[in-house]
């Protein structure tokens, strides 16, 4: 099973919504997404899984962005609102609890402090819940409270001295994308190792295994226009370990003409000698149609098809 780890930016959701309308994500990917906005995108893209009767993890405690902010503000403006308005918001509220009580959505918890004092005492229910442990922070409180903190899925950093503490299932999480500082750096190394999980999480031990994608663990609020651009696409190498390629525009100097410098990566994707090794993916025949047609996508557009590609790639390793 593969967990891709996604945070719920507007593209990012935007991704797992046509994944799920091209029946792109079979029986062996199950998405993570840890919400950063309490956005009507976030809970259609949650509906969308449970009309589509698909299987989607949420973090209810997450750590970066503003949902549960913003949720309680939402709440709030019911005790603020009167007549129609607050009829509507109550609607809102009401349909967006319904949503996440869904049998469809998983109910997960980062490890901290907090989660581990209320699972010992009785608060959250570790049997129905997926806890995530981003770092090994807390082997320690696995060693003292293993049976306590047995779950239905336990994510864990790519540590075999943690896995075996662990009572239930596991999954292995890895930061396998080595993110620039710049975008023009990729020109260093433009083709790299992304991970061979896919081939080794079975035969050692793990029920499967997650990573951050082309995105990576970072969180950054907000982008900026780069002075380059850089296209991240997966692919497989010649022993099945799967790779990844940046492609980078040429004429990097200035943070203008961004259409230019997209359609500069594109060329040197299409001109690549290995182009054929790549999956031809509805994510990356998209890319190229934006290019074909000589239009700009945006930055979020582009990655939401890289990352479009990636899923697809690995849930049709998956599916054989």
């Amino acid at each position: 099973m593969y967990y891709p780890y996604l945070r719920g930016r507007q593209n990012e959701l935007l991704c797992l919504r046509e994944l799920l309308e091209n029946n792109e994500l079979g029986n062996h990917i199950t998405p993570i997404i840890e919400p950063v906005r309490c956005s009507s995108t976030f809970f259609s893209t949650l509906s969308k899984f449970i009309k589509m009767e698909k299987d989607v993890i949420v973090i209810r405690n997450p750590k970066v962005g503003n949902f549960d902010t913003e949720f309680e503000e939402l709440e709030s403006q019911i005790e603020n609102s009167d007549g129609r308005k607050k009829e509507s918001l109550r609607k809102a509220v009401e349909s967006y609890n319904t949503i996440l009580k869904n049998p469809y959505i998983s109910n997960a918890f980062l490890i901290d402090d907090k989660i581990i004092n209320d699972v010992l005492s009785s608060k959250i229910d570790a049997q129905k819940s997926v806890f995530i442990n981003t770092e090994n922070n807390f082997l320690d409180k696995y060693e003292d409270f293993s049976n306590e903190l047995n779950s239905k899925l336990t994510i864990i950093p790519k540590d075999e001295d943690f896995k075996d503490l662990i009572i239930g299932n596991t999954v292995m999480l890895e930061d396998s994308f080595n993110k620039a500082r710049r975008n023009v750096d990729y020109l260093d190394v433009p083709d790299e190792r992304f991970n061979k999980n896919h081939l080794i999480y079975k035969r050692r031990g793990y029920n499967g295994f997650s990573d951050y994608s082309i995105i990576g663990k970072t969180y950054e609020e907000s982008g900026f226009a780069p002075s380059a651009i850089a296209i991240h696409i997966m692919y497989f190498g010649k022993k099945d370990e799967l790779r990844i390629h940046h492609f980078v525009s040429l004429t990097n100097g200035e943070p203008i003409d961004q259409a230019r410098k997209f359609e500069e990566a594109m060329q040197n994707m299409l001109n690549w000698t290995q182009f054929s090794d790549i999956p031809k993916t509805k994510g990356l025949l998209s890319l190229i149609e934006y290019y074909n047609k000589g239009k700009y996508p945006g930055l979020g557009v582009i990655k939401k098809y890289s990352l479009m590609h990636h899923i697809e790639t690995i849930n049709n390793y998956l599916e054989g």
